[in-house]
């Protein structure tokens, strides 16, 4: 009996921290923000890998040196996050620098190519959020809730079998 109690417990412990960690990787979007996962050391120690960095939209008129923005790389394939050297208000690009190289980036960034500045971020939620987003990461979520299930439904059979042998 006092298993089964624990079952309980545990599977609704369980089950609260997974929705306080959906909810706090997921309510910045409800503001109109957008999150990216750090994959380089570029911006060390002030960005470390993994994390995950949550980024609004700002008027790129309006951001100013020593902001950090994530950026579309002229091919728009990939998404970089560095901090802003100098904005070129004149001819509309950004100058940026990651924290840990040793030297400006060789190509100005367009304006048009900056998708905002950094808000916050969450130290290696990135992980998770990578992980999850995945096949294996959402074929573990699935057998995690079925298994769960399972065991719940389990132990709520043995409990009412248990009490009406009693009474």
């Amino acid at each position: 009996m006092k298993f089964i109690s624990l079952v309980r417990v545990l599977g609704k412990f369980i089950t609260m921290m997974i929705v306080v960690i959906l909810i706090v990787l997921s309510f910045p979007q409800l503001y109109g923000m957008k999150c990216y996962v750090v994959a380089s050391g570029s911006m060390m120690p002030a960005l470390p890998v993994g994390s995950a960095v949550y980024i609004k939209k700002k008027a790129p008129e309006a951001i100013e040196k020593g902001e950090v923005i994530t950026f579309t790389a002229d091919k728009g394939e990939t998404m970089i996050t560095h901090r802003v050297v100098e904005n070129n208000k004149e001819k509309q690009f950004f100058i940026t620098k990651g924290d840990a190289n040793d030297s400006q980036d060789i190509q100005p960034v367009k304006w048009k190519n900056v998708c905002g500045t950094v808000i916050f971020y969450v130290p290696f939620a990135g992980y998770i959020l990578k992980f999850l987003g995945s096949g294996r990461g959402k074929a573990a979520v699935l057998f995690f809730l079925l298994a769960f299930s399972f065991c719940t439904e389990m132990s709520g059979g043995e409990a009412i079998k248990k009490e009406s042998e009693s009474g």
